[in-house]
């Protein structure tokens, strides 16, 4: 009778001992698990405020060249005269001065640049599920796949740089 209970007690403690390895074993699968979706999301966070900063200096950009195209546009329209000698203003150019304008413009050069953590705040990413039927999708894989660099690509497309990087780096081709 004390040789069965040995036997059963030995057999208790395999079953247990088998348990705590099991559970060791998954709880470190969950841990590594953990950590690779920690660093997913920050090579994303960072992905997304670098596309951000870029589009704010584009948008900067377009301003700058706006305002300048603008004021060169109003210079012309002064100079431009009838047959009569009378001055009148290019009919084909809008004027952008109004209220709407000028707060639109002054409400863009008030806001921040993103910083790393406020990204993630602020923006709640959902996922768009496009397939391979896209055709903009096709065509930048097919040019990928001729050799063409991202701006070679972003060029004969006619999207920006970091869109194109965007899109190969979200399907793992880049």
């Amino acid at each position: 009778m004390v040789t069965f209970l040995l036997f059963i007690s030995f057999l208790l403690n395999i079953v247990s001992l088998l348990a705590i390895v099991i559970l060791y074993s998954r709880q470190n699968r969950f841990l590594n698990m953990e950590k690779e979706q920690k660093k997913m999301i920050m090579e994303l966070e960072e992905v997304i405020s670098t596309y951000l900063i870029e589009m704010k200096e584009e948008n900067e950009e377009f301003i700058r060249t706006f305002n300048h195209h603008a004021k060169s546009q109003t210079s012309i329209s002064d100079k431009k005269e009838d047959e009569n000698g009378n001055s009148s203003p290019l009919q084909t150019t809008p004027k952008w001065s109004g209220a709407g304008y000028k707060q639109a413009s002054k409400a863009y050069q008030q806001t921040p640049t993103p910083q790393r953590g406020a990204v993630e705040k602020k923006l709640e990413v959902k996922p768009t599920v496009k397939t391979n039927d896209d055709p903009l999708i096709q065509e930048v894989l097919s040019l990928k796949k001729e050799g063409k660099t991202i701006e070679e690509i972003a060029q004969t497309i006619g999207k920006g740089k970091t869109e194109i990087e965007l899109l190969l780096k979200f399907r793992q081709i880049m």
